[in-house]
């Protein structure tokens, strides 16, 4: 029972491709090998893929061996180190000889050699590079630039390659990627050059909205980079045991922490670094600003609802940084409050409505009209005009008044949409690569670095189908949006928080 729950969410978007995954019923039954090679793993990047990529494995699959070359002995004690405690003892088999390679159903490498015989994908980085193949095109070996960023897209890349092969993905939804070379530095896909080193410091007053899977991602990265300043970590929620199949850094142990407290004693390891949690929502943070806690000059938002992405836009911080995730769906929007790019609001907006004899005819099964004659009851009459998937529901309320039946069935609706909000299905390697675009927007902005295209406001793509085809979206902001409308107010009031602010050039 323990263990579905945890795969509970991976299980539940498998099942979501259908006839796309011959073997969508049966993938935790398969069993996956991680090797590598050592001149790769002798690198920062190499080692952190690897790390990476057994933290996403073993969400997914609860059969892994671990075989590196010998010369790795070092490599394998952090494996130990940084793996065993996530593993509940039984997922990961350690072994000098792996035996027959062509027995495993997936092979993740950490290196550069294709091979197209077995069912072999090799991933390594190269500063901002995410490279990945699993065909039979070679990956360049050149991964001295150390940055976590393109470590973890690569690890995520090719856990999503795992993935296809452990579901049996047909090509029609998702072929294997062949000598993907992908740069989160500016959204290339062949990319040869591998960016800019990162900074020596990175000055940062931060809050980060959400520690879910998005947000264990972001988390994961901002521990490993040189920041300096001052964090703010926002979640109203603990860890439960569906979130292990999801979140990059939870084991059983964490079930029942406080996510914001659990992201922030994580970001305190960096000394430079001050770390604050708060197990609060928004509207109860919002009153803090401006007097224990100074409004932040940038937002991260992992949140999953429309809602929770007006909140933060509501906040006008200078720049906002949003990540966002489907089933297999990713994205990472940009927006900068003093450039003519869409904000939050203007990207995410709400449903038009429908009018509501209309709701509560589709939801009762009652004709439109007589869904208006609240004080009738439910006849006869109404069951027969009623569709027939709603009859018998309807049959069961014959005498009741129809305002009481329109109300029933209102409630009834909102209990589901909760139940699907609290249960998303989801895997983890998607929220790791939309974490990856989130920090890399990051670093560009703290840096000051701008990208000869850069996000205006965002960049999507369906990962199974991988980087190639995804889009780079632009859209200014709405001519009728309230960050046009009430521009002048929002300056004025970014003012008076002592906020830097910059004239929006638009007409």
């Amino acid at each position: 029972m323990e263990d579905d729950i945890r795969f509970s969410r991976p299980v539940a978007t498998a099942e979501g491709l259908g006839e796309y995954a011959d073997d969508r019923h049966r993938f935790l039954e398969k069993r996956i090998l991680v090797t590598g090679e050592r001149e790769i793993l002798a690198t920062n990047n190499g080692r952190s893929c690897l790390l990476f990529g057994l933290r996403l494995l073993l969400r997914i699959c609860p059969n892994i061996v671990v075989s590196l070359p010998k010369e790795c002995a070092t490599i394998l004690d952090e494996c130990h180190a940084a793996i065993d405690s996530l593993a509940f003892g039984s997922d990961i088999i350690y072994l000098d000889n792996p035996g027959n390679l062509a027995e495993y159903d997936a092979v993740f490498c950490i290196g550069a050699t294709a091979r197209p015989d077995l069912p072999w994908t090799a991933v390594n980085s190269q500063g901002w590079i995410a490279r990945v193949s699993s065909g039979s095109t070679h990956l360049s070996g050149d991964c001295q630039l150390g940055n976590p960023i393109g470590a973890l897209a690569a690890a995520s890349l090719g856990v999503a390659e795992v993935f296809k092969r452990l579901v049996r993905l047909r090509a029609n939804r998702g072929q294997l990627l062949d000598g993907l070379s992908f740069s989160l530095y500016d959204y290339t896909v062949g990319a040869i050059d591998p960016g800019p080193s990162l900074p020596e410091h990175l000055p940062i007053q931060l809050l980060l909205v959400g520690v879910g899977a998005i947000g264990n991602g972001v988390v994961q990265l901002l521990s490993q980079l040189p920041l300096t300043g001052r964090i703010w970590v926002l979640d109203p929620q603990r860890f439960g045991p569906e979130n292990l199949g999801t979140c990059l850094l939870i084991g059983q142990a964490d079930v029942g922490k406080e996510k914001a407290m659990f992201a922030a004693d994580i970001l305190n390891l960096n000394a430079r670094v001050e770390a604050r949690g708060f197990t609060e929502k928004l509207d109860v943070f919002t009153g803090r600003l401006g007097k224990e806690v100074p409004y932040p000059l940038v937002v991260i938002g992992g949140v999953d609802n429309i809602e929770a992405r007006h909140d933060i836009q509501r906040l006008w911080s200078d720049m906002i940084i949003d990540g966002a995730i489907g089933d297999f769906g990713c994205q990472v929007s940009r927006h900068p409050w003093g450039e003519d790019i869409a904000c939050l609001m203007c990207l995410f907006r709400h449903p038009a409505g429908e009018p509501a004899e209309r709701v509560a005819s589709r939801l009762t099964g009652l004709r439109a009209d007589r869904t208006l004659q609240e004080s009738a009851i439910v006849t006869e009459v109404d069951i027969v005009e009623a569709p027939v998937e709603k009859r018998p529901w309807l049959r069961e309320r014959i005498g009741h008044q129809i305002c009481s039946v329109i109300q029933e069935a209102v409630a009834q609706q909102l209990s589901e949409e909760q139940h699907r909000q609290g249960f998303a299905p989801s895997v983890p390697f998607v929220a790791t690569l939309s974490a990856s675009m989130i920090v890399a927007e990051l670093v560009k902005h703290v840096a000051g670095w701008t990208p000869s295209k850069p996000l205006e406001p965002r960049f999507q793509c369906d990962v199974l189908r991988g980087p190639a085809n995804g889009l780079a979206v632009p859209q200014d902001r709405r001519r009728d949006c309230i960050c046009i409308t009430r521009q002048h107010n929002i300056e004025q009031w970014k003012l008076q928080c002592g906020r830097t602010s910059t004239n929006l050039n638009v007409s």
